[in-house]
């Protein structure tokens, strides 16, 4: 993010408000069902106070009414929330609790409602799997200290407040590892499928990232850091696809309201990041 976008943000006093609440919540290295609940409400009050969330009904109404009908076909019937922040920084994480969080870059960045989709589906994939709350628990266990650096970033608290401004890219949750990564995917391609959306665009958008890779270093850098896309990786999306039953291989690819939807975000106000 630019340093315009910096100082919009408050830095730390944000950040010690969370740390009091997380230090507050778990008090056991098992975090259940309503704790995660309780911090997932906590994360996305202060990431929502600290990030440009795009303010627009008719976008928002359309990103959660996809993500809904995504996740419905999940096992874990809670309440998912999305959200748009406005960067052009390509990303997206996903926070305990079922709160999703898709940077405008990266709505900018797909093509059709197949390739926004699967985005979603993965991130939902990480919820459905708790792998933001294993991570949670793991760093309990481990009594490292759990600031809001820690949580988020991995980092020592002396950057605190530089990590908490990152939170749109940086996000600690989002730092999976490449089996996490790969159950992320495998659960995206089921959702898919049983939504009846092609899983396909998965496959087409880690292409267009790779190809796109050199052109745009700086937009990708924290999608590359935080999502590792590789040829394996859509090698292995493409194997889950082909076990898939034939009549769920394709789906819907595009749709009108998919474009309206793209359309409603590039009408909306810049982020400041690219006003230079």
């Amino acid at each position: 993010m630019s340093n315009a976008i910096v100082r919009r943000m408050r830095g730390a006093a944000g950040v010690a408000s969370v740390v009091a609440l997380t230090a507050g919540s778990m008090a056991c290295a098992s975090i259940s069902p309503q704790q995660e609940a309780q911090l997932g409400q906590q994360y996305a009050a202060q990431i929502n106070a600290e990030l440009p969330i795009m303010n627009d009904a008719t976008a928002s109404r359309y990103l959660n009414q996809v993500g809904d009908e995504i996740a419905r076909r999940g096992g874990r019937q809670i309440g998912y929330t999305f959200y748009i922040v406005n960067t052009d920084v390509v990303n997206a994480f996903a926070v305990p609790g079922g709160y999703i969080y898709l940077n405008r870059g990266l709505i900018e960045a797909t093509d059709n409602l197949a390739e926004l989709a699967g985005v979603l589906a993965h991130e939902i994939g990480h919820v459905e799997e708790r792998h933001s709350v294993e991570q949670l628990e793991r760093a309990q266990t481990a009594n490292v200290g759990l600031t809001l650096a820690y949580v988020l970033l991995g980092r020592q608290p002396g950057t605190a407040e530089r990590a908490a401004i990152d939170l749109g890219g940086g996000l600690y949750f989002a730092n999976h590892s490449r089996a996490a990564e790969n159950e992320a995917d495998a659960v995206a391609v089921r959702l898919l499928a049983n939504s009846g959306i092609d899983p396909n665009g998965m496959v087409t958008f880690f292409e267009e990232l790779m190809s796109s890779r050199n052109r745009s270093p700086s937009q990708l850098e924290q999608w590359f850091s935080t999502h590792p896309t590789t040829q394996d990786r859509i090698d292995h999306v493409r194997s889950l696809i082909a076990q898939l039953p034939a009549s769920q291989r394709r789906g819907t690819t595009n749709t009108q309201a998919f474009q309206s939807f793209k359309q409603t975000v590039a009408r909306y106000p810049a982020p400041t990041d690219r006003r230079r």
